[in-house]
This record gives structure tokens, C-alpha cells and sequence, in this order.
């Protein structure tokens, strides 16, 4: 496992989790989430691993996925939503750019958008990018 594997998780799970929540049964249930059990789609140039999504503790919904984006790709044009994402670059090197400035990000990169700002990811390598997206409140605004 690399040092990005090591700190994801226990960072996940402060993201996640509330102080709160001791007791008081979440919408997402605790699980293990295997990677092999999860189902693969492929749209276009990318192929997509949804890993949970729902409502947390406090009421703010979260979902997460894992992405492969194959070289010189995008997974979709730069847009603007209401919730907030944060994406983790497990392998290679994504160009992110939020409200017009690129910025190259490698291996172990955390990634932020705000909410409403305009926001893009583009694989500029000739090898894949692996990374997870973690989203942040309503997922359909």
C-alpha cells in the first residue's frame, strides 16, 4: 500500500464521521467496502467504481467513487454544482482546473472544489490516472 492508501483512509474517516454520532444510527450503514466486489462501469474514457452514497449523521449527504481515467482524457467538460468535491490522486497526474487556472497535481495530490466554482479534470499523461472523488452535500443541485 502507498503512503496515499495509508492516509486516506483514517483522512476518510474523519471527513465522515461525526463526534456526534456515538450511538445514533446513520443512514450509511458501517461496512468494508471491497474493492472487488464493487462494480465497474466504463463511460467514454473512464472507468467508474461507485463506492457509497448517502445521507451521513448531521444530514449531509456524501458519495464517493473511484475513477481510472485513461490518457489524454477527460471524464467529462469543466461545470459547476452546489455540492463540494475532493479528489485524491492515487496514480499519475491529473490537470485539475478550477474557475479557469490549470494546475497539474501528482500521485498523493488532494484535490478541492468549492462549491459553485466551475471545475475540470484532464489526464495529460500517456498513462492512466487513478482517483477517488469524494462529494460533499446535495448531489443534484
Amino acid at each position: 500500500m502507498n503512503q496515499l492508501g495509508k492516509e486516506l483512509g483514517p483522512a476518510l474517516h474523519k471527513a465522515v464521521a461525526s463526534p456526534f454520532a456515538a450511538g445514533v444510527k446513520n443512514t450509511l450503514p458501517s461496512k468494508i467496502y471491497q474493492f472487488d466486489d464493487l462494480p465497474a462501469r466504463t463511460a467514454g474514457n473512464l472507468i467508474f467504481r461507485g463506492i457509497l452514497d448517502g445521507t451521513v449523521f448531521e444530514g449531509c449527504h456524501i458519495s464517493l467513487h473511484e475513477s481510472d481515467l485513461a490518457p489524454h482524457s477527460r471524464p467529462h467538460p469543466p461545470h459547476r454544482h452546489r455540492h463540494e468535491e475532493m479528489v485524491f490522486v492515487v496514480e499519475g497526474t491529473l490537470e485539475f482546473t478550477v474557475n479557469g487556472k490549470a494546475t497539474r497535481a501528482g500521485e498523493g495530490s488532494v484535490l478541492f472544489a468549492g462549491s459553485h466554482d466551475e471545475h475540470g479534470i484532464f489526464n495529460p499523461e500517456s498513462t492512466h490516472a487513478k482517483y477517488f472523488v469524494l462529494a460533499l452535500g446535495p448531489e443534484n443541485e
